[in-house]
C-alpha cells in the first residue's frame, strides 16, 4: 500500500536521499576500480546514465547493474572524452597563467582566453547530459553540449546557481561531500537537461506541425 499525505511526502524524501547516496558510492568504488585517473570518466558517465532516467521518473531501474553496464560499455570512449577535456582545461589554465601581464597584448589575449574559459565551463555543464542523451560521437558531442548551452542561458544560469548553492551547502555540512557531492551535482544538471531537451522537442515538433500545415 502507496503512503500519502506528510508520511508518504517523508517517505519518498527519505528513498531519495538513499538512492543519492548509493549512487554516490557506486561513483566513489567505480573511480577508486579505475585507479582514478581511468575511473573517473566512466563512472561519471555512468552517473549521469542513472539520474537521468530518474529524471525520466524511472525509479525502479537496477541501478547497480546500470551503473556496472554503462561502465564497461563506455570505459574507453568515456576515457578519451576525460582525457581531451582535461587536456584543453589544463591548456586554458595553463596559458591564462602564461598571459599574466598588464600590458596591451597581454590583457587583449587574456580577455580573449577568459572567453574561450567561459564558453568550455558552459559546455561541460552540458557535456554528460548530453553524453547519455543523445547517440553522438568525438567532437559532436562538444558541438551539441555547446550549442545547446549558448541557446538557453537561463538554465545555464540556473545550473550555475544551483551548483553555488550546493557548494554552500558542502561548505556548510562538510561531511555531506562524500556521500552526496557527485550524484547530487549529476541530478541537478540532469534535472535542469531534461527541461533543456523537452523545450528543444517540443519546439521542433511545432516547427514540423507548422511546416505541414503550409
Amino acid at each position: 500500500m502507496e503512503l500519502t499525505g506528510m508520511w508518504g511526502s517523508f517517505y519518498r524524501v527519505s528513498l531519495f536521499i538513499s538512492k543519492l547516496a548509493y549512487a554516490n558510492v557506486l561513483w566513489l568504488g567505480f573511480t577508486l576500480l579505475g585507479l582514478i585517473v581511468f575511473g573517473v570518466a566512466p563512472a561519471t558517465v555512468a552517473l549521469f546514465t542513472v539520474t537521468r532516467a530518474w529524471v525520466n521518473k524511472e525509479w525502479d531501474i537496477p541501478v547497480f547493474k546500470q551503473f556496472w553496464s554503462t561502465y564497461k560499455d563506455e570505459f574507453w570512449r568515456a576515457n578519451v572524452s576525460g582525457i581531451a577535456l582535461f587536456a584543453v582545461g589544463f591548456l586554458l589554465y595553463w596559458n591564462l597563467t602564461l598571459f599574466a601581464g598588464s600590458e596591451l597584448v597581454m590583457l587583449v589575449v587574456r580577455g580573449i582566453l577568459l572567453v574561450i574559459a567561459f564558453l568550455f565551463a558552459f559546455m561541460l555543464l552540458l557535456y554528460f547530459p548530453t553524453y547519455v542523451s543523445f547517440h553522438l560521437k568525438g567532437l559532436n558531442r562538444v558541438r551539441a553540449a555547446l550549442l545547446i548551452a549558448c541557446g538557453h542561458p537561463l538554465h545555464v544560469m540556473a545550473m550555475g546557481v544551483g551548483l553555488y548553492g550546493l557548494q554552500m551547502l558542502y561548505m556548510f555540512i562538510p561531511g555531506l561531500i562524500l556521500f552526496f557531492a557527485a550524484a547530487s551535482i549529476a541530478y541537478l544538471l540532469s534535472w535542469v537537461s531534461a527541461r533543456i531537451f523537452s523545450s528543444m522537442k517540443q519546439k521542433q515538433y511545432s516547427q514540423s506541425e507548422a511546416s505541414t500545415q503550409l
